[in-house]
């Protein structure tokens, strides 16, 4: 699936490097068809370049390396500023491939990959998308994580929109700031919840970048109909507001009224902006916001987020498949979830619809599920605490326990289902 996904995503994203009339007519160039005045088609050519000379080579949506024919670069005022050889994107691909595999880290393999779409996007999909398994643990999870923590020494230009509490009242002028006008899909986060990795702040911003590169290599949305977005709030952790490299506000962060204020300008100026078909994905926001945004937002505006509803539509599908081989209703089943978090909570919440959608009442649905966190079994009064929020629908008249294994052994699961960083 992923190989037919990013074949198609090369053929939708992806210029040949022989086509050259895609690229003339985005730099705004004109060609005329007439062969008898070849003097005046090159002075058209020329004269009504929008973007010239090395500003197309600093454009990394515009740049094709060595790629240029001879005639392209003659046409654009680029002759001479690359190597005189012309290379097609497929021997370019030998040489990235080969610097990629001569890295001696997954951070530095990342380093590389963002470096080369910051100069020369379509090559970077190029392989992106020719090595998929190979390359998506490194643009993705689990380098992403790595290089969000060392994100103060891996910045090297800024991609996507930074937006600060500060900006609250004209975030509409700074989306306009972006050189893009159809926009159809954004993925914004606050930096609270960074994987298992807690709060980063601005650091954050490698999730977005990420994701969104995924989108194009594995869906086929074109690069320029993508949009990351950080938040800027401030942090919590401590060790950012001194952290000299940091790049975000160094206070804690904006919480409350003032907090949901914000999130409220920033998805309606986004409506105003890109329009209700645009769509929001909130990501690696606190548990606490992650859930009442998704239910103050979902009629509204084209939204979803991926931690809560896309974990669990993945979890819940390979439940159903494992349905065929058992021969089992799915409410024959009694579910464990190690971990009490968006995604566990998320996963729950569906599979407990999916058994009423069956027939079970909401009481039985919610009866065949249990969920563990770092307190024990989530009981009813239990005396550690933590039971809040949509926890609390989960919570069984029970007794306390807090070892998983004597867990499993009481309450006989058939599917134990693991997101929590207990088990990184």
């Amino acid at each position: 699936m992923a190989a037919s996904l990013a074949s198609s995503a090369s053929k939708k994203v992806l210029s040949n490097a022989s086509s050259r009339l895609p690229l003339l007519s985005a730099l705004g160039i004109r060609e005329k068809s007439s062969k008898t005045d070849q003097s005046k088609r090159q002075r058209d050519l020329i004269n009504h370049s929008r973007v010239r000379g090395i500003d197309i080579l600093r454009n990394p949506k515009l740049n094709k390396g060595t790629a240029f024919t001879v005639k392209e670069r003659q046409l654009m005022g680029i002759h001479g500023l690359i190597p005189p050889v012309v290379r097609s994107m497929e021997e370019q691909t030998v040489r990235v491939l080969t610097n990629f595999k001569k890295r001696s880290s997954d951070l530095d393999r990342f380093i590389y990959l963002i470096s080369l779409q910051d100069r020369n996007e379509r090559l970077f999909y190029k392989v992106l998308t020719e090595n998929v398994e190979e390359m998506m643990p490194i643009v993705y999870t689990p380098t992403v994580g790595q290089a969000c923590e060392h994100y103060g020494i891996v910045f090297r230009r800024p991609r996507g929109l930074f937006i600060s509490i500060n900006d609250k009242g004209h975030i509409y002028d700074i989306l306009c700031n972006w050189p893009e006008r159809n926009v159809k899909a954004i993925v914004v986060t606050d930096g609270e919840r960074i994987l298992g990795l807690g709060d980063l702040g601005v650091y954050g911003m490698g999730i977005p970048v990420g994701k969104l590169s995924l989108y194009t290599a594995l869906g086929g949305i074109h690069p320029a109909k993508c949009l990351p977005i950080l938040l800027d709030v401030g942090t919590n952790n401590t060790k950012l507001h001194s952290d000299p490299l940091y790049i975000g506000r160094q206070e804690n962060r904006v919480t409350g009224p003032e907090y949901d204020e914000f999130i409220d300008e920033f998805m309606h100026a986004v409506q105003r902006r890109y329009g209700s078909t645009c769509l929001v994905q909130f990501e690696d926001f606190g548990n606490h916001n992650a859930f009442r945004f998704l239910e103050k937002y979902r009629n509204k505006f084209c939204t979803f987020n991926d931690d809560i509803q896309g974990t669990a539509a993945v979890a819940a599908a390979g439940v159903f498949a494992s349905l065929r081989i058992t021969g089992k209703n799915l409410i024959d089943n009694v579910f464990l979830f190690q971990g009490a978090g968006e995604a566990n909570i998320g996963i729950a919440q569906l599979l407990s619809l999916a058994m009423q959608e069956q027939g079970a009442t909401e009481a039985e649905a919610m009866s065949k599920i249990w969920m563990v966190d770092s307190k024990g079994l989530l009981t009813k009064d239990r005396p550690a605490g933590g039971i809040s929020g949509h926890k609390a629908d989960f919570a069984k008249d029970f007794k306390h326990m807090k070892n998983l294994e004597e867990i499993v052994d009481e309450i006989k699961p058939t599917a134990i289902i693991g997101q929590s960083n207990d088990l990184l």
